[in-house]
């Protein structure tokens, strides 16, 4: 959460941790920092062979971590929670995150519990939602958990679940797509969400309106969430000041960026007294 000098409250999502630029991807490390910005971080999670829920972004480990190449390729749901703790999953991104490696959900819990101002995202890639529910009723932080998919479905399921959990619906692709289905969520009365987070793609940098999703679908997004008392989360492919100016100046107070420290820059640039 960042205050502006009017005391504007903008809240934001530190995308795979700041995953893309600024942190290795899905880490331990990753949530501290977005932590320490005043984000909430968002992790991926999926489960290994024998059954532990981990922060991992891809089906595989070939990316962001040093497994061996005979075994990069495969399913991180084909190796143990003991295999996969050998490989270093912060060294690729910089040298010195070096010692990183795939967290498993119950430490990042472990650091939330008892500190309500440590939230995270959790995006569903393949978990059993029952055990997710039961994990986090263990450590209590029902109320520090926004769980997201982009079926919602899920997200009716996972509040029925676990109690106090909140929900996000994120709708990606191209305009018309993304249009229709929150317009079925709306339609849907938003059913178990408490926010809906849009993929706002730019189309050209230089111009006034550089978004692909044009400013009245936007006005009537954030119409829409706020009489049915929901956020409206943007998802930002670029953190320059004049991009988050001006979603800041059309009333966006949620955000998700894969540039925690620059978009913060941005955010405390941004002065709504003079616009």
């Amino acid at each position: 959460m960042a205050n502006t000098d009017s005391s504007t409250k903008i809240f934001w999502q530190a995308h795979r941790g700041g995953g893309a630029y600024e942190a290795p991807d899905n880490t331990m490390a990753a949530n501290r920092y977005a932590w320490s910005l005043g984000g909430i971080p968002e992790a991926d999670i999926r489960t290994t062979l024998d059954g532990v829920i981990v922060c991992l972004h891809d089906d595989t480990p070939a990316r962001t971590t040093t497994a061996p190449d005979d075994v990069k390729d495969r399913s991180i749901s084909t190796f143990t929670f003991e295999e996969i703790r050998t490989w270093d999953a912060g060294v690729k991104f910089d040298e010195k995150f070096k010692g990183e490696r795939i967290p498993s959900l119950e430490e990042a819990f472990a650091e939330m519990r008892g500190k309500p101002e440590r939230m995270m995202y959790l995006d569903l890639k393949k978990v059993d939602l029952d055990q997710l529910g039961r994990m986090i009723d263990q450590y209590g932080v029902n109320r520090q958990v926004i769980f997201t998919h982009n079926v919602q479905a899920n997200c009716i399921r996972m509040k029925d679940i676990a109690e106090g959990v909140r929900t996000m619906l994120w709708i990606m692709g191209d305009v018309e797509k993304i249009k229709r289905i929150f317009t079925e969520a709306r339609d849907s009365g938003f059913q178990g969400l408490d926010q809906v987070q849009l993929h706002f793609r730019m189309k050209n940098t230089e111009d006034a309106w550089p978004f692909e999703i044009d400013r009245e679908f936007l006005a009537f997004a954030l119409s829409e969430t706020k009489n049915a008392g929901i956020d409206l989360e943007i998802f930002l492919y670029s953190s320059e000041p004049k991009t988050v100016h001006l979603l800041l100046d059309q009333g966006v107070r949620w955000f998700a960026t894969d540039e925690p420290g620059k978009f913060m820059q941005s955010v405390r640039s941004w002065s709504p007294a003079v616009r």
